[in-house]
């Protein structure tokens, strides 16, 4: 527990991260803070692990309400939190955390995020869906999550490290089944949960799959937002394959975590304009 000293006049919000200055979250909600009509700030600070636990006592002392967090401090900030949502126990990774009388409690807003994308954006509804999801960690297993909380028929997971997909799997209790093999799989929706695509992760000529050798596919979904059009979603327009890149799931998770710290909650395409604002392209 910590202790609250100040309370600005204004609300104060942050995302910490290491590195931060790529992060997008600032333009995100100090658009739905502009829009919202309220007078508040969001901020960005770099902060590594070994900082995280003083980082955080002074953001409470300032009187900030919460802040986001991205790479690496997902998992480490567990341990310092006095309550967590059952999402973050699902996922093991917290992404929102609230500042509430000095303690600090957890949320995961991604597979929220994920689910809203999917439904409003893509037009696509999990229910009683084959899907596949691409990658092992936290990304893939807020995938998982909400593709479980939407009743999903079968959900597999396939991943470089078999050890690493058998971990998600048997996190979700028998709910997910690992896939080694993907050649003639048929699914409804594609998941890429990978930074396999994405400039500047190394690897970003590649595509996770070679999407030709399913069985069938009807979407594919790329968690990628940097490029706009990554190595998947090419091989999906050659195809035929509707495809969607990661930037309405950054909008959409961005969205729930504003709700969290300013306690309104605007429409997605006030998040997903701040997206495409001059001088912000994530191509």
């Amino acid at each position: 527990m910590f202790d609250a000293h100040t309370k600005p006049a204004i609300p104060l919000a942050c995302v910490l991260g290491d590195p931060i200055a790529h992060s997008l979250s600032p333009l995100l909600h100090e658009t739905g803070l502009a829009h919202s009509g309220l007078q508040g700030r969001y901020l960005a600070f770099q902060t590594e692990s070994s900082g995280l636990a003083e980082t955080l006592r002074s953001l409470v002392t300032l009187g900030f309400r919460g802040c986001n967090l991205t790479a690496p401090l997902k998992v480490v900030a567990r341990s310092l939190l006095q309550a967590e949502d059952p999402e973050v126990r699902r996922i093991g990774a917290v992404n929102t955390i609230v500042f509430s009388e000095g303690a600090l409690i957890g949320y995961n807003t991604d597979a929220r995020g994920l689910l809203e994308a999917l439904r409003t954006v893509v037009g696509f509804e999990p229910r009683a869906k084959r899907i596949l999801i691409l990658g092992s960690g936290g990304a893939a297993r807020a995938a998982a999550s909400a593709m479980i909380d939407a009743a999903a028929h079968e959900v597999y997971v396939h991943g470089r490290s078999r050890d690493r997909a058998r971990e998600l799997a048997n996190a979700f209790d028998g709910q997910v089944r690992v896939c080694e093999q993907t050649d003639g799989l048929s699914v409804d929706l594609v998941i890429n949960a990978t930074t396999v695509g994405m400039t500047g992760g190394g690897a970003e000529g590649e595509a996770p799959l070679e999407l030709m050798n399913l069985g069938a596919c009807e979407f594919v979904y790329d968690m990628v937002y940097r490029p706009n059009l990554t190595p998947l979603l090419e091989a999906a327009k050659r195809l035929g394959v509707s495809g969607f890149g990661g930037r309405s799931m950054l909008a959409a998770q961005a969205r729930f975590a504003f709700e969290h710290f300013f306690n309104v909650l605007p429409s997605l395409t006030v998040f997903l304009e701040a997206l495409d604002q001059d001088g912000t392209s994530i191509d």
